[in-house]
């Protein structure tokens, strides 16, 4: 690995913190144009379709929201680190460094 691409890659903290960021992004521009399509006449029935669409995108899951983004997080971090110490942790899994 060159030292550029060091350089470039993220800790997963880091790589979600970026995440999230972009997501409020999108977030934000997608009130903007969901406001200027209320100001035509079709456009709540744009909006409408337009969700109906993404729903079947999704399979039936909510959006995802900054909240649910976090918890996901957290939950693959536990996952990746194992239990913490206070958990009766087994030590053939889960060596000490």
């Amino acid at each position: 690995m060159t030292d550029g691409m060091r350089e470039n890659r993220f800790l997963p903290r880091e790589a979600f913190d970026e995440l999230l960021r972009l997501y409020r992004l999108l977030e934000q521009e997608n009130e903007l144009l969901r406001g200027q399509l209320r100001r035509h006449p079709v456009g709540e029935l744009q909006i409408r379709e337009a969700e109906r669409k993404m729903a079947a995108l999704r399979g039936g899951h909510p959006p995802a929201s900054a909240e649910r983004l976090a918890a996901l997080m957290a939950a693959w971090v536990d996952e990746r680190h194992g239990p913490m110490e206070d958990e009766g942790v087994n030590r053939d899994l889960y060596p000490t460094p």
